[in-house]
This record gives structure tokens, sequence and C-alpha cells, in this order.
């Protein structure tokens, strides 16, 4: 990857420090967590579940849990209170 396509994607990255999950916002929990929050927490969740006998790939769970609400970073947080169509909801993700 080319540095200023890197840079240009870690500004992006930014937003999800930034924006606070919409489902808490929206029932006034108070110090609501971002996305880049809920990233990091599922993560760690990914690094330390039990062993299953080798059957988890922790390593792809951790990826996925890291990788998996940066759409979130242009589309925003969209909850299913929202009532967007699941459709649109993929829409928006993939495009961002």
């Amino acid at each position: 990857v080319e540095p200023k396509r890197a840079i240009d994607f870690l500004r992006i990255l930014q937003n999800l420090k930034a924006t606070k999950r919409t489902g808490w916002v929206r029932k006034g929990v108070r110090g609501p967590e971002s996305i880049a929050d809920h990233m990091y927490r599922m993560s760690v969740m990914a690094m330390i579940a039990g062993d299953d006998g080798g059957k988890l790939d922790r390593n792809k769970c951790i990826k996925l849990a890291i990788a998996h609400d940066i759409a979130e970073a242009i589309a925003g947080d969209i909850a299913p209170s929202d009532n967007v169509p699941k459709e649109e909801k993929h829409r928006l993700e993939r495009e961002a």
C-alpha cells in the first residue's frame, strides 16, 4: 500500500474513535462506548476465548473483530432501531 493511501485510510479510521455507538446514545447511557471501543473489546474477547479443542481459528476471529465495523467510519453506526432494511445497510457499508 502506498504511504499516502495508508495515511488516508488511517485518517478515516479516526472517525471510529469519535463516533459513539448509536444504541447506547439513544438509550441515554452516560459515557457511551465508541465504535473503536467496541471493536477493541470484541478483539480482546476473541483473543481470550476459551479453547474449543482447536476448532476455533483465534487469529481469524481477532481479525474479524478488528475489521467488522470499519465501514461505520464512513456509513455511521446504523442501529436496528433506525429501521434501515438489511439490504440497504449492507449496500451502504459495501459502498463505504
